[in-house]
C-alpha cells in the first residue's frame, strides 16, 4: 500500500513538473525537483524519472541563456511601444503562458494597438483557449469576444475551403498561388475575432487571388480567375 502511495504520489509531481517546463515557467521546476531531491527517501525509479526532468530543466536553462530570452516585464514595455516593438513582443510572447499576463493583453487591446500585433495577440488567446472576455475597437467598431471561443485562422471554414479553391484555381501558377495565400492569410488574421463562413470561402479566395494578381502586373490572369470563380463548385461540394 505504501509502494501505491509513493509511485501516485511520483507521477503527480511528475506532471507537475513536465507541465511546468511545457509552460516554460523553469523556476517553478527547479524549484519542485530541488524540494524532491532534498527528501532523504526516494523510490528508485522515481528517482530515476526526476533526474531525467532535472536534465530535460538543465537543457531549457541553456537554451533560454543562449537565446537571451527577454523578461516578462520587458516584453509588456516592449507592447506599448511603436508598431515593430509591438509586433516583436507579440511574437516573443507566442511561446509563453498567456493566462498570467489577461489583465495587460486586455488593457492593451482596449488602447488601439497596433492592427496587425492585435491579430497575432488575438490567434495567440485562441489557440490557449483563455477564457476570458476582451474588447477591441476595428474601424470604429467595438468588438467583445472570449478568447477561447475565436476561431483560429487556419481552423476555420472559410479559410480552409477558400484556400482549397485557390489550389485548384492556380495549380499551374505556383508563384502566384504563394503570394494569394500570403494575401489570404493576412484578410483573415486582420478579420479576427470574426471568422469567415464557408459562404463566403469562394469570395475570399477570389479576392485575395486577383490582389495577388494585380501585385504581380497579370491583368489577363485578373478577368480569366472571375470567369474560373465563377463556374467553379468546389464550395459546393466541401462546403
Amino acid at each position: 500500500m505504501a509502494f501505491l502511495f509513493f509511485m501516485n504520489y511520483y507521477d503527480e509531481i511528475k506532471t507537475e513538473i513536465e507541465q511546468a517546463l511545457d509552460s516554460g515557467n523553469l523556476e517553478e521546476a527547479r524549484f519542485l525537483l530541488k524540494r524532491e531531491f532534498s527528501m532523504p527517501y526516494i523510490p528508485e525509479d522515481a528517482e530515476q524519472q526526476l533526474r531525467q526532468l532535472e536534465g530535460r530543466l538543465r537543457y531549457c536553462e541553456a537554451e533560454k541563456r543562449e537565446h537571451g530570452e527577454q523578461s516578462m516585464e520587458h516584453l509588456l514595455h516592449q507592447l506599448k511601444g511603436r508598431p515593430a516593438s509591438q509586433l516583436a513582443a507579440v511574437n516573443a510572447l507566442a511561446d509563453r503562458n498567456l493566462r498570467t499576463i489577461v489583465p495587460q493583453i486586455q488593457d492593451w487591446l482596449s488602447k488601439d494597438p497596433v492592427p496587425e500585433a492585435a491579430a497575432m495577440m488575438i490567434e495567440l488567446l485562441a489557440e490557449q483557449e483563455i477564457a476570458e472576455e476582451f474588447t477591441i475597437q476595428k474601424n470604429g467598431i467595438e468588438y467583445t469576444f472570449h478568447g477561447d471561443a475565436v476561431t483560429p485562422v487556419t481552423r476555420s471554414e472559410g479559410f480552409r475551403l477558400a484556400l482549397n479553391c485557390m489550389n485548384q484555381w492556380l495549380g499551374k501558377e505556383p508563384s502566384l498561388l504563394e503570394i494569394a495565400k500570403t494575401v489570404l492569410v493576412s484578410r483573415c488574421y486582420m478579420a479576427l475575432p470574426l471568422s469567415y463562413e464557408a459562404s463566403e470561402a469562394k469570395e475570399l479566395a477570389l479576392q485575395s487571388c486577383l490582389e495577388a494578381a494585380e501585385a504581380m502586373g497579370m491583368q489577363k490572369l485578373k478577368e480569366r480567375l472571375k470567369g474560373i470563380a465563377e463556374q467553379d463548385e468546389t464550395v459546393r461540394k466541401f462546403a
